[in-house]
């Protein structure tokens, strides 16, 4: 098994009695693309020391060593760099924290998106801590997004954007009937308006119009297949239905165009969990735990329970312990305190065993 990287810079942090003895933190780096690999490799994985601890459950993919130049930092809470470190070749990085100290994670590098979490605290749970990296964008990738996103802009006539616009006050406003006049009048001026018509379905959601509002997100898929935003109303709706599957495959196609969508994220949680690709639903929640996410605290259940599918109690601990946390007034929170009580039970019987 390949060594923990070494600090590049070494500036630990001074625990005190307030903020607790020095003890060892694990982050693992693990990439998205991985989410696919998960279901294949995830019983080999579980089985291999090299891979334990990887919520992921999938093998790595990714020589972190090679080419990468990824920066792991430590960060105080407003941002002065304690520690920094570069993974080695599993994306794994050790470092010393205090127990009860609260710190930032900030991955970086030339070819990933910068990752920043805010809010670690070990006495939480957070001794190990999995983060989900997407590569950077090519400037030809991003050259052609600009130019479709302009392209789009161009064709909307400026009335149309305009009823758009009126729409949107109205709809925050919660003027429902006012929102969705405006709406259809968008639409009518520009019929491939994808915005509008989203925004219309929403409106007839809103207004207790189902079969109305699917259809007006059908429609915006007619029209662009890749529309993250109906995707995520269509998956919304199948889970809704009980139509796992189909929530899967919209919520998957969502992420290819927006792969940070929040709601796009969990919704990926909700659908894989009920499908049973424990795997994908713990890296979608470690995505998705990247953001802000205060309304999607739930996903950690479901990444806990799909952590002790995978048999990983400990990682499932990790998650439980997030999720209340996170969300303490989730109606799920006594069920979530059950089993991870459960759990430390028998996390704690097997170390009696052991010492015995």
């Amino acid at each position: 098994m390949a060594l923990l990287a070494a600090p590049v810079l070494a500036q630990a942090p001074i625990c005190t009695v307030r903020s607790g003895a020095p003890i060892q933190m694990q982050v693992q780096l693990t990439f998205a693309d991985q989410a696919s690999q998960g279901s294949n490799d995830s019983a080999s994985a579980n089985n291999d020391s090299k891979h334990r601890g990887d919520t992921a459950g999938a093998r790595r993919s990714h020589d972190f060593t090679t080419n990468m130049q990824i920066r792991v930092q430590l960060e105080d809470p407003l941002g002065g760099v304690l520690q920094e470190f570069t993974p080695n070749a599993d994306g794994q990085v050790r470092m010393t924290v205090c127990r009860n100290g609260i710190y930032r994670l900030r991955v970086s590098g030339p070819t990933i998106e910068e990752v920043v979490l805010d809010d670690v605290q070990p006495n939480r749970g957070d001794k190990l801590v999995t983060v989900v990296l997407h590569g950077k964008a090519t400037k030809d990738e991003r050259t052609s997004r600009r130019a479709t996103i302009s392209a789009r802009g161009l064709r909307v006539p400026g009335k149309a954007q305009k009823e758009l616009e009126k729409g949107d006050v109205a709809l925050q406003q919660g003027k429902l009937e006012d929102a969705r006049k405006h709406y259809i009048k968008a639409i009518e001026i520009y019929p491939n308006f994808e915005e509008a018509e989203n925004e219309l379905g929403v409106v007839l959601m809103q207004e207790g119009k189902r079969m109305e509002g699917k259809a007006a997100f059908e429609r915006v898929l007619a029209v662009n297949d890749h529309y993250a935003p109906a995707c995520v109303n269509l998956a919304k709706i199948a889970i809704d239905d009980k139509r796992w599957g189909d929530a899967y495959l919209f919520s998957k196609r969502a992420l290819t165009t927006e792969p940070l969508n929040p709601g796009g994220l969990f919704v990926a949680v909700e659908a894989a969990f009920f499908t049973k690709a424990y795997s994908e639903a713990v890296v979608y929640t470690r995505s998705l735990h990247s953001l802000p996410h205060k309304q999607y605290a739930l996903a950690h259940l479901l990444a806990a329970k799909s952590l002790e599918a995978q048999n990983q109690p400990d990682a499932a601990i990790t998650e439980y312990q997030i999720f209340l946390n996170e969300g303490p007034e989730d109606p799920n929170v006594e069920q979530a305190r059950d089993r991870l009580l459960l759990l430390q039970l028998a996390q704690a019987a097997a170390a009696n065993s052991v010492s015995r």
